[in-house]
């Protein structure tokens, strides 16, 4: 039987495989651990998770403030492309790098379909 982390980890491989423009995803604690990931050699993991952790204490301090609602993604654009993060649950998040070619549709619908199967993992 696999591990927490393993099944993780397949989940994050399928998503790189469905949307070939993410070119990295990581689950990432609310405290900013990574949990799992899937990233380039080249991508510092613990950047990933601390900077993730930042923008989405950032993320659910305005949704809350703002809307009264909890938040369920936060998305920044760069002239490189896009770092989407996803709640999973409260302890948890996805965080996938996306390169400025996609098609933003797809990968959303793509993220949507894999958020249940890493909620049901973890």
């Amino acid at each position: 039987m696999a591990t927490k982390k393993e099944q993780l980890t397949e989940v994050l491989r399928g998503i790189r495989a469905g949307s070939p423009e993410v070119f990295g995803a990581a689950v990432v604690s609310s405290e900013g651990f990574i949990i799992a990931s899937v990233v380039p050699g080249d991508v510092d993991e613990d950047l990933v998770g601390g900077m993730a952790a930042s923008l989405l204490g950032v993320g659910e301090r305005i949704s809350a403030d703002l809307m009264q609602a909890p938040m369920e993604q936060v998305f920044v654009r760069s002239p490189r492309g896009y770092i989407i993060i996803n709640a999973i649950d409260t302890t948890a998040s996805l965080v996938v790098l996306v390169s400025k070619e996609a098609k933003l549709g797809l990968v959303f619908l793509e993220l949507r379909r894999s958020i249940s199967e890493l909620a049901g993992a973890l």
